[in-house]
Formats: C-alpha cells, structure tokens, sequence
C-alpha cells in the first residue's frame, strides 16, 4: 500500500501548437518462432587415403530451433561429390544426415554485424564409390566454427562456415570442408509503427510523491502481522496466506536435549519448546504429534521405552506453557525410524537421537 503525500497540478497553454505534427518511424523485430533454415555450398577437401587426389563439391541443407539465446539444434542433409579425377562416371559420392549443437557468444536472432558460432554434432553418411563392393554406411562425427552475418536482405543472412569430419567408413577418415551460404530466420517479422505527436494543447500533470508503507512480519513466515491470524509461527514452518501452519510438514526440534539416558530436558530444550508453545497457542485448532526416536545403539525396549518417555517429557512442557492437551499427542518410535542407518561414530548417534514436531491437521 501506498501514501499519497502531495501532488501538484501543472497546466500547460491552451491551444498553442510548438511545431507542425511530424511522423515518427520506428521499427522492431517481431519473433513468433525460434526456427531457421540454411542452405550452404561448399568445398570438400577428403582425406588422401580415399583416392581422391582432387577437391569435392558439398550442398547442405540445415534446419534449426534456437532452444536458447546462445545454442541451437540443427539438423542437417549433405550432398558431397568426391572428385577422383579419372572421368568416366568415377567420382565418389556421399550422402549424410546428422545432428548438429551450435553454440554462440551472442543471441544470432539479434542483429549483430556478425555473429560467429561453433558447433559439434553426429551424423551417419552412405558411401558410393568405386567399386560397388566397396560401398558401405558409416558413422562418425564432426566439429566446425562459422559465423552468420546481420540481415542483407530482408531477413535473409550470410552464413559461412568450416567442418571436420571423422568417418568410420574402411579404416577411417578425417575430411574437411567449407561452405558460404544463406540462413534466414522463420516467424520473424519486421513492425513498423508510425508516432504522430499532436499539438501541445491544455494538459495537467499530476506529480505526486510516494512513500512505502513499513511491513511488520514479526515472526518471519512472510505473512504481515496485519494480515497474520496464526502469530509466532516457528522458524521452518510453511504457512498458508493467513499465516497459519499447514500440516503434514516435519521439524526437527534441534536443541532440544536431555540428560544422559534419561527423560529429563536440558535448559537449552526449554528455550526451543517456549518457540514452540507459543505458536500453538496461537492455532488453537492444530493437531501435532511429538514422535522421540532413539539411537541404534542399546535394546529395542529399552529404546522405545526412552523415547516415549522423552516425547511425554516434550508434551508435558507444551502443556504446561499453555497448549491445550487436546493438541498433542506422544510417540516413541524407539530406533524404528532412523536418519542414519549405519552408525560410525557419536554425530551419527547424536542425528539418531532427536525429537520432531509433525504437524498432523489443523
């Protein structure tokens, strides 16, 4: 909530003009799909142990989806014409589809001059040479680093960019390529908004200074004591728009201690439990179990038995503070429901042995 404190009326003159209305042109980017399509030609440069003492040829046809503001996946086809240099209908060919992660400084949606990118991806390739016999499917991988450039025309961008390729194909080969080519972006649209600013005629302008109302949450469950019906929430707790306790949550009532092997409570216990009593007290229609576990050292009875006897001694001081006993009830769950399964030493043991607060309904 707000305070108004002042406001001040300023009154322009009436009906007098400053200049001659002049449009304003303005342009944005609009985006309704992170979606592109490159198409890239290129130059294959295959390794020397496939016989092909001449360049290749390559087309790429790529479509990708931006997933976030610097990486896209890409999906892509290839073409590839492996020159062998012999003629007669010798050349090799290839044809191969993958997937591509690109990664990239900038946002390439974002009219940057350029945008540079690097990319590593799998793909899979058919080989068609000579012989027949020979002829095979491969997979393989490839990394490669480019850039695409701002719009040139319209929305369609430059793109360039430079592969290597592993193949599985015989015993194996590195191939490198470069293409340039053309990306363009789908969804995108160009708005234009024309501003006209009218006249300077009669106007009143409200200024008015503002101050925040203080927020008091004096028991720290984010509900404002003005709105909080459950005061005294204890620290750990949810609590629903009202401020009151939701059940079904668990706390670990840590602090509170007893005396060696017995049911007594230790000062320290009785600061946390006053925390406690108070937040009860406040909630009248809560209903709390206090459950005592034990150690997994000693007997199962006489564990049981100390624990129950630990949780009355909880539920006791509560009562005793004001909560009703209609509020609460005890249970030793002995070293039935242990937080460390394998005790190694005495924190272990200490993690063992505690006394939870378990909001059951309210």
């Amino acid at each position: 909530m707000l305070k108004t404190l002042a406001a001040l009326a300023v009154i322009g003159t009436t009906g007098a003009a400053l200049a001659d209305d002049e449009p304003v042109v303005r342009d944005r980017l609009v985006y309704t799909s992170n979606d592109y399509i490159s198409v890239v030609g290129g130059l294959a440069i295959p390794d020397s142990g496939r016989g092909t003492d001449d360049l290749g040829g390559t087309a790429t046809f790529i479509f990708g989806n931006q997933i976030h503001e610097n990486i896209a996946v890409e999906g892509r086809f290839t073409a590839a014409i492996l020159e062998t240099g012999r003629g007669n209908g010798t050349d090799f060919y290839q044809y191969s589809g993958g997937v591509d992660l690109s990664f990239s400084p900038y946002d390439r949606r974002d009219e940057h001059a350029l945008t540079p990118f690097a990319l590593i991806g799998i793909l899979t390739t058919a080989d068609d040479v000579t012989p027949d016999n020979r002829d095979d499917g491969s997979v393989g991988g490839n990394v490669g680093l480019g850039f695409v450039t701002k719009p040139l025309i319209h929305n369609l961008r430059l793109r360039a960019e430079g592969r290597y390729t592993y193949s599985s194909f015989e015993s194996g080969y590195h191939d490198f390529s470069i293409g340039i080519g053309f990306e363009l972006p789908l969804g995108r649209v160009r708005e234009k908004l024309t501003v006209v600013p009218s006249k300077l005629e009669t106007r009143v302008v409200e200024i008015v200074k503002t101050v925040p109302r203080t927020v008091v949450d004096s028991d720290g469950d984010t509900i404002e004591d003005a709105m909080d019906q459950c005061g005294s929430t204890p620290k750990g707790l949810k609590v629903d728009a009202t401020g009151c306790m939701l059940p079904g949550q668990l706390l670990e009532l840590r602090g509170v201690t007893f005396e060696a092997n017995e049911a007594k409570l230790r000062p320290n216990a009785q600061s946390v439990l006053d925390v406690i009593a108070r937040g009860m007290v406040s909630q009248p229609s809560l209903k709390v179990e206090i459950a005592g576990h034990s150690a997994l050292t000693g007997s199962a009875t006489e564990n049981l038995e100390l624990s129950q006897a630990r949780a009355d001694s909880v539920r006791a001081y509560l009562v005793e503070k004001g909560v009703s006993e209609s509020q609460l009830t005890a249970v030793g769950y002995g070293k039935k429901q242990p937080k460390v399964k394998t005790e190694r030493n005495d924190d272990d043991r200490t993690l063992n042995r505690r006394v939870e607060f378990r909001v059951v309904s309210r």
